[in-house]
């Protein structure tokens, strides 16, 4: 009998009415579990200190995730020992302990001790014009399954093509050694299986055969019975969940246009074609050339569709079925989430569907890069987990964002994940070390190197207390929606001829969920290929309602489709058939099973239907509706999302506001049936009756929403009981005077990013950004280049024997003298220090920012120009990295020139990297002052803020963030006189660590290529972020109520 699993959250805090306590101080299975990034060598004191970190930070928890730096051996006895006593210590907190299943990412090849067995590698049709030839085109360097040329490989066919207008006109499959017609009517065309060649990310290995289910099997041995032997007695206990990171298989590519003449790669394995014809009923390699080409007169190729759906199939079984059923078997949750899951091109390019994998997880995920807003991923996500009885949605969160991210941004984005079912957020990512290339690995770090860390918990405590309401109950949703991935899989051809209906089709799927959702009209998707098993004609006409798996729906939308698979019309009849309503949207399918066929648009000719157009489809689901959300003039506010939860005789919604920028205005809240309402004050814990009124049947309640707000209510039946609460109106009586004192958390830097340079006692060269100059001296050694995708340090265990010597030459000017300045180096030890010309014993004493980053004394300098070189042995394992000059100094910045100048004591209003702190990334506390008259009630509002939040401080009391709109600190009433105002504006990490030469001013994917940008897109000059309080905050006075 397999173990049970956990719940998440835990069912021990599920009671049958909701505790209000737990909503006060939530347990940890409510709160977020960040990537800690295992980046470096594990040593297991750091380790304990940071897991007190992440509880300081309001976390319940962690993901134990190997990353660029790992310097331990990938599932050596270190590595699970340090993993044993992570566990050991979350025990003790009562926090929790998630794994992650890879060696870094995309999960399967188990840091290439999967793929080091050439059996359980990545395979692929090589589809190609030119035979083998001995040209070998190795796949790129990157951390995803893109394929080469590896001339390594099997024929298993080869075909004459002839093309009329870009269409196949005819294609044959030729004999073992038939040639084409001779002439340009014929071009020849080959089949190789290929299996892809090592590459430096996956360790010199390659990515692992996802359509394999030994590979998968090895997979699953290499990694989850090796954890489970360390710490299986802690299963389903202290570790809730395994993560699996992007498994997808080997990309599909497509030609740009039908004449090309170049290899193309799609996924296949082994056995693809016999399993093939198993499952469909004939020999795919007869009809290849039809998944490359489009067929005349538009039609649709049954070959295309079926092998699309076979490999969607063979990649949903081998890898995330095989996963599931073990992690079932052995009391864990399978989380995380698949390979580009956004739009219909990445799903069909990576992984085929995601929905048709996510269903075989036991908590489904997702992953939210660059703070984007994509609702068809989350409700794709959403929809498995529904329908699955599934316990929430993880979502991956926060990712590439960069340093300047700030708490606007973590909790708005937080917020409509939770609207669209996200119970368990995972934040993208805590580094265990900034050291070399580590700290460019996707920041920022949610972490104790941020200045902010220890005011994270106001974020962890508002998401935790979204799910210990939002975990309740279940879901109401009453309106299903086809999914319509199978319709753009036949348009999967040339991009010349597919281009403008894929673009229409891509169009039309991220329109409906936006009209939907934006139209306050919750829904689900349906995958064909899961509906049979999730339900049958016979409960659906029992139920009178569209069954699927725990949901019922009232409506199923027909999205603009050009296919239906023949089981889903079953039940769309029998659903009809029934009195349910089923509405065409747009186009009606003219395939059944991708085959010409009548038989949808006879359904349609007695079912719903409309144009593809937003308010026609909400007036055809009008009937649906549980809620609304309109002005005073009745025009409904497209900017909010919602989740509704039953809970017994309770309801409970969460309400989001999407715009970061403006509030809502008021508005009025239609809910169905007859409440009382009560608000949870999520930064609080507190709950209080709010004003409702009764009409129709329905309930009303006034709201006002702040740009980025949100409400969670909670709704019993009952009569409501409180008065309207007046609106607080505030004036204006004057802006707080400057410049004024201030106070530095940290002391402020220069930053050593540019340095002459010379290799061994040769000439001294130009001035150079530290990373271009590393790959130049890597270059001499005949190295190859530094970039972000190396193989990890524990691959490569061998002493790495002096190449030569590299010095670094730094010359600055000071207008002032500096009694303490200090030298932020990483790995001081290797380096010899001269200033001035005099050694400087490199000895650290204490780290900035980070403990690999060490500070290191230096004798007290004079004003006047200044010499700092620094030089070590280089080896193939050296990593060159910015360093930095740490005192009590100002900084005066022209371009790309610095000059020392007098310490900050004073700053005024505005952005303090133009008045002495361009580098300075600490927090800056602001000693002012206002007078009070001792009759109205006071208020500070903030407009212009560079900060990723602030605190107030009256009089010496303790301090009360200010971090979202309207971003005003109310101070009460105050006694006649003068009072003491401390405002923190805490900083973040960019103006020192990020891309300081990318010129993009659109860069939105802060990785390690943006450090290493190039043409128009780099500059020598710093390319720096405003910082501080950048306008002076406004005074106000409490004038009245509205």
């Amino acid at each position: 009998m397999s173990p049970a699993l956990p719940a998440i959250p835990h069912a021990s805090v599920l009671r049958a009415r909701l505790d209000e306590k737990v909503f006060c101080a939530p347990p940890a299975a409510f709160r977020g579990t960040p990537f800690w990034a295992w980046n470096s060598r594990l040593r297991r004191p750091q380790l304990r200190r940071q897991i007190a970190q992440f509880a300081q930070m309001g976390f319940g928890g962690f993901h134990m995730h190997a990353r660029t730096g790992l310097a331990t051996p990938y599932f050596g006895d270190e590595f699970l020992t340090a993993a044993r006593e992570c566990v050991a210590e979350v025990g003790r907190r009562g926090m929790l302990a998630w794994l992650y299943d890879e060696d870094r990412w995309p999960s399967g090849f188990g840091g290439g001790l999967v793929t080091q067995d050439p059996r359980h590698r990545l395979k692929y049709v090589l589809f190609t014009p030119t035979p083998y030839n001995g040209t070998v085109r190795a796949p790129p360097n990157i951390s995803c399954a893109r394929a080469g040329r590896m001339e390594n490989g099997v024929l298993l066919a080869h075909y004459a093509v002839r093309l009329r207008d870009g269409c196949l006109a005819r294609y044959r499959r030729l004999a073992e050694n038939e040639p084409a017609a001779s002439g340009a009517e014929e071009t020849e065309w080959f089949a190789y299986l290929e299996t892809a060649g090592s590459v430096p990310w996956y360790n010199h290995q390659s990515y692992v055969d996802t359509l394999s289910p030994a590979a998968l099997a090895r997979f699953i041995a290499v990694t989850h019975e090796r954890y489970q032997a360390a710490l299986g007695a802690e299963f389903g206990k202290t570790i809730p969940a395994i993560f699996t990171d992007e498994p997808q298989h080997a990309f599909k590519e497509c030609f740009e246009h039908a004449a090309q003449q170049t290899d193309l790669t799609i996924p296949a394995t082994s056995d693809f074609f016999e399993t093939f014809q198993n499952a469909h009923g004939f020999d795919l390699l007869d009809a290849l050339p039809e998944v490359f080409w489009e067929l005349p007169g538009g039609r649709a190729s049954i070959a295309r569709h079926r092998y699309h759906d076979h490999v969607t199939a063979r990649f949903a079984q081998a890898y995330a079925a095989q996963l599931g059923a073990w992690c079932q078997k052995n009391g864990l949750l399978l989380t995380g989430h698949m390979m580009e899951e956004p739009t219909l091109f990445s799903q069909t390019h990576a992984t085929g569907e995601a929905m048709r994998s996510l269903a075989h997880f036991q908590l489904p995920g997702i992953d939210m890069l660059c703070d984007q807003l994509e609702l068809t991923t989350a409700k794709q996500a959403q929809s498995v987990a529904r329908q699955y009885g599934r316990p929430g949605v993880m979502s991956e969160l926060y990712g590439v964002t960069g340093w300047a991210f700030d708490f606007i941004g973590h909790k708005a984005q937080g917020d409509w994940q939770a609207a669209l079912g996200v119970t368990v957020r995972v934040p993208h990512l805590a580094w265990l070390s900034m050291a070399g290339e580590a700290k460019r690995d996707y920041p920022a770090s949610i972490h104790y190197q941020s200045p902010w860390w220890r005011e994270y918990r106001l974020i962890e405590d508002h998401f935790a207390r979204v799910n210990v309401v939002m975990t309740r109950g279940k879901p109401v949703a009453r309106v299903a929606v086809i999914h319509p991935i199978e319709t753009y899989w036949l348009c999967y051809g040339p991009l010349a001829q597919t281009k403008d209906e894929r673009e229409q089709r891509e169009r039309q799927f991220e329109e409906l969920p936006r009209w939907l959702l934006g139209g306050l009209m919750d829904f689900d998707y349906l995958s064909e290929a899961l509906l049979p098993g999730q339900t049958t004609v016979d409960a659906i006409a029992r139920a009178r309602r569209f069954v699927v798996g725990k949901m019922s729906y009232d409506a199923v939308v027909v999205p603009a489709l050009k296919t239906l698979r023949s089981t889903t019309l079953e039940r769309l009849e029998a659903f009809a058939d029934a009195g349910g309503t089923v509405v065409f949207a747009g186009e009606i399918p003219a395939l059944v099973d991708a085959a010409p066929s009548p038989r949808a648009r006879k359904l349609a000719m007695r079912a719903a239907r409309c144009a593809w157009d937003r308010c026609e489809l909400l007036v055809r689901l009008e009937s649906c509706r549980e809620l609304d959300c309109a002005d005073a003039a009745g025009i409904r506010c497209t900017e909010l999302m919602y989740q509704l939860r039953e809970d017994g005789p309770e309801r409970h919604i969460f309400l989001c506001h999407l715009n970061r920028k403006h509030e809502t205005g008021e508005l009025r809240l239609r809910v169905n049936g007859r409440w009382r309402v009560f608000e949870r004050d999520t930064f609080s814990g507190a709950i209080h009756e709010i004003h409702a009124a009764h009409e129709e049947g329905n309930t009303t309640v006034p709201l006002w929403l702040e740009a980025h707000g949100h409400k969670l209510l909670t709704l019993r039946p009952g009569n409501p009981a409180v008065a309207v609460a007046p609106r607080p109106r505030w004036r204006d009586l004057g802006v707080l005077a400057d410049p004024v004192r201030v106070t530095l958390s940290e002391p402020n830097a220069l930053l050593l990013d540019q340095a002459e340079w010379r290799w061994n006692d040769g000439a001294w060269q130009p001035r150079e950004e530290i990373l271009r100059l590393h790959n130049a001296v890597r270059a001499r050694c005949n190295l190859p280049e530094r970039e972000g995708h190396v193989a990890q340090p524990w691959t490569d265990p061998k002493p790495a024997k002096p190449l030569g010597h590299v010095a670094l030459r730094f010359r600055f000017s000071s207008e002032v003298s500096l009694p303490e300045p200090h030298l932020a180096i990483e790995e001081p030890g290797a380096w010899r220090i001269t200033l001035d010309g005099r050694e400087v014993p490199a000895r650290a004493r204490g780290w900035w920012v980070d403990e690999a980053i060490r500070r290191v004394p230096l004798p007290a300098l004079k004003a006047g120009r200044h010499e700092l070189v620094l030089s070590r042995a280089f080896t193939r394992k050296t990593e060159l990295e910015w360093n930095y000059l740490l005192g009590d100094f100002g900084v005066r910045l022209a371009g790309r020139h610095a000059t020392l100048t007098a310490p900050v004591r004073r700053l005024a209003f505005g952005d303090w990297t133009t008045q002495g702190l361009p580098f300075y990334t600490g927090n800056v506390t602001y000693h002012g002052a206002l007078t009070a008259g001792g009759i109205d009630a006071l208020a500070v509002k903030f407009d212009g803020v560079g900060a990723a939040l602030l605190t107030v401080a009256l009089d010496g009391d303790p301090a009360r963030p200010v971090a979202f709109a309207p971003l005003r600190a109310e101070l009460g009433r105050l006694a006649k006189g003068k009072h003491r105002l401390d405002i923190t504006a805490f900083g973040h990490r960019h103006n020192a660590f990020g891309p300081l030469h990318n010129t993009d001013r659109e860069l939105r994917w802060l990785g390690p290529d943006a450090w290493r940008s190039r043409g128009g897109d780099w500059a020598y000059q710093y390319q720096l972020r405003p910082m501080g309080i950048l306008s002076a905050p406004r005074i106000q006075s409490l004038e009245t109520f509205k």
